[in-house]
């Protein structure tokens, strides 16, 4: 990444997580409302120019603030988290605290009822190979939806509906035994083009 002086690092930083906690374009002014930069909105709109010129976010619209771009959110993913989402490691350790001797279906129902619970969102499980799939979640994406985010959702809840397009879709990503974050056209699907997945592959009663 080319390098980026801190205030700038720190303007993307907040742009990402407006959009992923909101949906919603983040301005000028209510960036400096909320977030102490100690700089002129001038200063920022300028930052926001030259984050833009490098395509790590856009303007939807005129007199809008900026949101990410698939690349900006990459960047924040790749340098900027604080931490990679560790509920899935937590929860694959703590698997033998709850498999007993139940069928695979239910220990993976548990599993993601878990992840659900403590995250939020849409969360799934799939055994590729033995066409198995699981997924909870979708009164979370409902009730966290934006306005203007109907045909997102729609997309979403079609792909998880469609089995044979789902399992395709996760042969074709490079998941890995670490938590993989793939973000909007990094997976295929143009559908899920502002959608993005986390994953991790692990064993579980001999099944990967």
């Amino acid at each position: 990444m080319k390098k980026v002086d801190n205030r700038k690092i720190q303007v993307l930083k907040y742009i990402v997580e407006r959009y992923l906690e909101t949906g919603d374009v983040l301005g000028s002014k209510s960036l400096l409302d909320q977030y102490n930069l100690g700089v002129s909105s001038a200063t920022i709109r300028n930052d926001m120019a030259a984050l833009e010129k490098m395509g790590l976010i856009f303007q939807p619209y005129n007199s809008a603030g900026r949101l990410p771009t698939d690349r900006g959110i990459r960047v924040f993913v790749d340098y900027l988290m604080d931490e990679l989402p560790t509920v899935l490691l937590d929860d694959e350790r703590n698997i033998p605290n709850f498999v007993r001797d139940g069928l695979i279906d239910d220990i993976l129902y548990s599993l993601i009822e878990r992840l659900t619970h403590r995250t939020h969102e849409v969360t799934f499980a799939c055994i590729p190979s033995e066409g198995v799939l699981l997924y909870l979640g979708i009164t979370h994406l409902l009730e966290n939806m934006s306005e203007g985010q109907g045909s997102d959702v729609y997309h979403i809840v079609r792909f998880l509906e469609n089995k044979k397009i789902f399992i395709d879709t996760l042969k074709h990503l490079q998941i890995s035994p670490k938590v993989s974050v793939f973000i909007g056209e990094e997976h295929i699907g143009g559908d899920l083009k502002n959608s993005t997945i986390i994953a991790k592959k692990f064993m579980l009663n001999g099944y990967e």
